[in-house]
């Protein structure tokens, strides 16, 4: 399920530093035998939030308000019904995160394993709306603070459920390690993006091996900063994709 045990300061390595090229040279090789694994998990969440969306929907038409030149009633709008689905898709979205730092750690990927994270539903729910508001605070007020927040927070999730953190305090785990290197973390999803968007350009095709490859990536970096316990090298040898 989850991990249970009281987080400690020593499971942070505020000395860590890492290479761009090698995490995603390391990510490419453990997308091998496990983006059958990914597709999956995300299809599942595809179709779950997609449903969600349409269903909240109805009662949230911001559609309406966009057509009526109604901007910030359709921006509300669009907000209640992302806050509305979150109690359903953070859960898994966490999951699928999850599945990145387990095939960085060379642990058991499950897919049924994205499930198990709605026992901590609501902190990773409060999570997700807190830094919502402080990301898009940063970007009205003067654009760079929400380029910087949408950095830093980039491993609350996972810290809430692996370090059975609280959420403020995973939000503020997060920022204070992802400080240290800020410019090259950001670097590292720049250049991620960049990868996922040249490897849609083909009808798609690439996206099967390059979606995985970010979840991975994300996982590997989770793994130095956060001292993520690893499993058997054997794993990352799994056929499976």
């Amino acid at each position: 399920m989850y991990n249970d045990d009281t987080p400690h300061k020593e499971d942070i390595n505020i000395d860590y530093d890492f290479s761009i090229s090698e995490v995603l040279a390391e990510a490419w090789e453990r997308v091998n035998g496990s983006k059958l694994i990914f597709l999956a998990a995300i299809f599942i969440y595809v179709v779950i939030a997609g449903a969600m969306t349409v269903a909240v929907s109805f009662i949230f038409d911001s559609q309406s308000y966009y057509d009526a030149g109604m901007m910030l009633e359709g921006f509300l709008s669009d907000q209640a019904i992302s806050w509305l689905t979150m109690p359903v898709t953070v859960p898994i979205l966490t999951g699928i995160v999850m599945l990145g730092i387990k095939r960085a750690g060379n642990k058991e990927m499950e897919i049924p394993s994205i499930f198990n994270y709605y026992v901590l539903v609501w902190p990773l729910v409060f999570a997700s709306i807190l830094m919502n508001i402080f990301i898009m605070a940063g970007f009205m007020l003067f654009i760079l603070p929400g380029i910087y927040l949408a950095t830093a927070y980039m491993f609350t999730l996972p810290l809430i459920v692996d370090k059975n953190l609280q959420f403020f305090e995973a939000m503020e785990t997060s920022r204070k390690a992802v400080t240290k290197h800020w410019f090259k973390l950001f670097g590292l999803n720049l250049a991620v993006v960049f990868i996922i968007g040249i490897s849609a350009i083909p009808a798609g095709i690439g996206l099967f091996w390059t979606i995985p490859l970010a979840f991975i990536a994300n996982g590997i970096l989770y793994r130095k900063i956060f001292s993520y316990e690893t499993g058997s090298d054997n794993i990352s040898e799994n056929p499976q994709g």
